[in-house]
């Protein structure tokens, strides 16, 4: 994190004149406009009026971005440095997030850390189709431009069929009792990986071919509705398909909080 901090400064410093130049003359209002029409259309909704959507700020730090808290958080520099388009992508991405949050369940995603882990790879896995839709590895390579950080996106993505697998396995374990709850949070955590991105962007993309994308769409705040869409998908595009014994567990935990 430091290093990536660090790396940004060092960038922010070579443009620091066209940044100031960007801050005094950017329309920061019409972007947040775009965004939430954006996510409406994404949505294929009119945005409930009454769900607030957060105030953005904008700092340096490293190249991202995040919905946390009280507000949403995002890098001046990877805001300057993005097309006006992957900017509107950017900030719609983390409205998903904010917007979402009103319709998910919270009793079932924060009872445990397990489902925590399969609430967000939905989440992260839909949200991606807002801004990585042109590809998970074009977005690390060509609009984060970090190349240490796109060796790292594109092998997670390489991978990411043979870890759904894993996360898979892991989760059926410990709900035949096979390993504790511990060793279970501690083996998803090698797998599960910032936030399970490459996971659930894999999920998302393979439903998203399969033709399935309205569907996932309509049922964007239940975890269960996309581990079961990402099966009808896998089944057409020949990719891993979850277990009869995951999708069953899946279905015991989540039943009493999503009808």
């Amino acid at each position: 994190m430091k290093k990536y901090v660090l790396v940004n400064y060092l960038d922010v410093n070579v443009n620091y004149d066209s940044i100031i130049a960007f801050r005094e003359n950017y329309d920061f209002e019409a972007l947040v406009e775009k965004a939430r029409q954006r996510l409406s259309s994404f949505l294929e909704l009119q945005l409930d009026s009454s769900k607030t959507l957060k105030p953005v700020y904008l700092f340096f730090t490293n190249a991202d971005g995040a919905d946390f808290g009280d507000a949403i958080y995002m890098d001046f520099n990877l805001i300057f440095k993005m097309t006006e388009d992957q900017r509107v992508n950017f900030l719609a991405h983390e409205y998903f997030h904010n917007y979402r949050r009103y319709f998910e369940n919270h009793d079932f995603n924060y009872k445990s850390d397990l489902n925590y882990c399969i609430d967000m790879i939905q989440n992260e896995g839909i949200a991606d189709q807002i801004d990585k839709s042109e590809g998970f590895v074009n977005y690390y390579s060509n609009i984060m431009k970090s190349p240490e950080l796109a060796e790292i996106m594109m092998k997670l993505y390489g991978q990411a069929e043979e870890d759904l697998e894993k996360f898979q396995n892991i989760i059926v374990g410990f709900s035949k009792s096979s390993i504790s709850e511990k060793e279970t949070i501690d083996r998803i955590l090698e797998v599960y990986k910032y936030n399970g991105h490459h996971i659930g962007c894999f999920m998302s993309d393979q439903i998203v071919k399969a033709g399935y994308k309205d569907e996932m769409i309509r049922k964007y705040y239940n975890p269960y509705e996309f581990y079961n869409i990402y099966n009808k998908a896998a089944k057409i595009n020949g990719t891993f398909r979850l277990s009869d014994e995951y999708m069953s567990y899946l279905r015991k935990i989540t039943k009493e909080y999503y009808h």
